[in-house]
């Protein structure tokens, strides 16, 4: 007889995903679809004047007989300041479909840029937790050129304060894209490293959402699915480019993170990773790289059961081991004094870490001294070996 089941709460304000290798090609029946009149893409800076840019504006043209407006995201992380830029390009067509194309970045400014086009700016105006926003008519598809960041399934996006180094936090379902479509021929053209990092920010993702305080019944297969996913796959992406199949799995394995993390949230590794982005200007998924290995080595001993299944997903004897295995083949393992070199600066991130609601989400609750010691050993690179964590 199984035990009564726990109480959850699951949200997925994403309407549908689609999956096909080029299937940015299925953007004129979409378009068509929905009767789209006036179309704009926000597309990242690295695409400008290339054959994507230029397939995506034709498709767009087809269904909507009339020229997109097309933006280009700067290549820096997003800014109140780029997001506004954004939201002005797309005022001038007044949009009734959005394609967002790019990373995480061009995503996130897309997803906070519309809700401005209903909603009083400036962009810093609607972040925040449990904000009510209006809702934009416009669909608005995300496809992702990278497998990582899973934004194109998220109601969240994170961007950072203009002239400062203060991280802002934009929630809403309103802000999730109605349609993510996934096209793995598009991460073909990431560079090795970017593969890497995202995909170890995807891991991440599937690792503290299936640990999490609110993991659920609903939440736990996406998680199991996307780590096992990544960790037989993500590796054979870093090493072999072209392996279509490789990619495939590893965009599909992303988009199942961000599902699970949306409902179930995650943990000290993202509380860590935005500090190190903002004081440091650490990538985001070279950060959760550097947090990862010792996170799954505190948290072991409150795992339970699901150490073991972590640790399975990764081929190794424990959670802790197989991250920081999966690190090391992915050339990520690197100390983070190479990022944060004095005690002063280890203890403002430390102090900034404890700070993030995350903490709380965390299967064991760390405490200021506890997460002091996660940073003494996050200091050195591991070389493969489980973390050594003093605690």
């Amino acid at each position: 007889m199984q035990d009564e089941p726990h109480s959850f709460n699951f949200v997925h304000s994403n309407r549908r995903v689609i999956c096909a290798w080029q299937g940015v090609d299925k953007l004129v029946e979409l378009a068509r679809e929905a009767g789209a009149r006036r179309a704009a893409a926000v597309m990242d800076a690295f695409f400008e004047n290339s054959e994507l840019a230029e397939r995506v504006a034709d498709h767009l043209l087809a269904a909507c007989g009339v020229a997109p407006v097309v933006h280009f995201v700067p290549a820096a992380e997003p800014d109140t300041e780029s997001i506004d830029a954004c939201a002005d390009a797309l005022r001038a067509t007044d949009p009734d479909l959005i394609v967002a194309i790019g990373g995480g970045s061009t995503m996130d400014t897309a997803k906070i840029a519309r809700l401005l086009l209903s909603n009083a700016g400036p962009a810093q105006a609607i972040a925040g937790l449990g904000r009510i926003l209006e809702p934009h008519a416009s669909l608005l598809v995300a496809i992702p050129t990278t497998a990582g960041t899973g934004s194109e399934v998220s109601e969240s996006a994170i961007a950072g304060k203009a002239g400062s180094d203060i991280k802002l936090i934009f929630r809403s379902p309103e802000m999730t894209p109605q349609i993510a479509l996934l096209d793995a021929h598009l991460t073909v053209s990431a560079p090795a490293k970017v593969t890497a990092a995202s995909g170890f920010d995807a891991v991440t993702h599937a690792v503290e959402a299936y640990v999490s305080k609110a993991a659920s019944i609903m939440t736990d297969p996406y998680a199991i699915s996307a780590m096992q996913l990544l960790g037989r796959w993500l590796p054979v992406a870093y090493r072999e480019p072209m392996h279509a199949v490789a990619r495939s799995w590893c965009l599909i394995a992303s988009c199942q993170a961000a599902i699970a993390f949306n409902s179930a949230n995650l943990g000290l590794a993202h509380a860590l990773a935005a500090p190190l982005g903002a004081l440091h200007h650490v990538p985001h998924g070279l950060a959760n790289a550097l947090a990862l290995p010792a996170v799954a080595a505190f948290n072991e001993a409150a795992m339970g059961a699901k150490a073991a299944t972590v640790a399975g997903a990764f081929g190794a004897g424990t959670a802790a081991q197989g991250l920081s295995e999966l690190r090391l083949a992915l050339d990520l393992d690197l100390g983070l004094d190479d990022f944060v070199p004095d005690d002063g600066a280890r203890e403002a991130l430390a102090l900034a870490a404890m700070k993030s609601g995350q903490v709380r989400m965390n299967p064991r609750l760390a405490t200021l001294e506890q997460m002091r010691a996660i940073i003494t050993s996050m200091r050195l690179p591991t070389e493969g070996r489980r973390p050594d964590l003093r605690i």
